[in-house]
């Protein structure tokens, strides 16, 4: 009866312990895919910055919907064709405060933006809050949405 009861203490602890190391190992990855996102999002500022559209279309869904600080909303198809025409060019475009939160195969991407140039025939420069969201498309981040928000100066 004695080893009974020492095998079944044995086997809890051994459990608890092995339960408490597959929770740590959850949380590991969890960030190293945080830090793959404020990567790709500081990618993407740069790629904003020259022009990189075959950059942006490799990262960006086919279903792609930006929410502008003005309210207007543009698909893929126009965000690649405004790079091309030149209708977007920023000279700067720095990101700060960004954090990434990871929900199984879809994140939130949410910072701060100070950026210099002109969009849609308008001066652009300022400090704006932004939001994105990507899935996991075929074992890769694809941006899905964005929305940007003007800092009140």
């Amino acid at each position: 009866m004695k080893h009974i009861v020492l095998l079944v203490v044995l086997t809890m602890a051994t459990s608890s312990f092995t339960l408490a190391q597959m929770a740590a190992d959850k949380s590991a990855p969890k960030g190293q895919i945080e830090q793959e996102l404020t990567k790709l999002e500081q990618d993407r500022a740069q790629a904003t910055v020259k022009g990189d559209t075959a950059f942006i279309d490799q990262n960006t869904a086919d279903d792609y919907t930006f929410i502008s600080p003005r309210g207007a909303l543009r698909t893929k198809a126009q965000i690649l064709a405004d790079f091309k025409s030149g209708e977007i060019k920023l000279q700067a475009y720095d990101l700060d405060d960004l954090k990434a939160r990871v929900y199984g195969d879809t994140a939130v991407v949410t910072g701060r933006s100070t950026q210099k140039g002109q969009a849609y025939g308008q001066d652009a420069a300022g400090q704006y809050r932004f939001t994105r969201v990507y899935v996991k498309q075929d074992g890769k981040w694809k941006a899905v949405a964005f929305q940007s928000t003007r800092v009140a100066e």
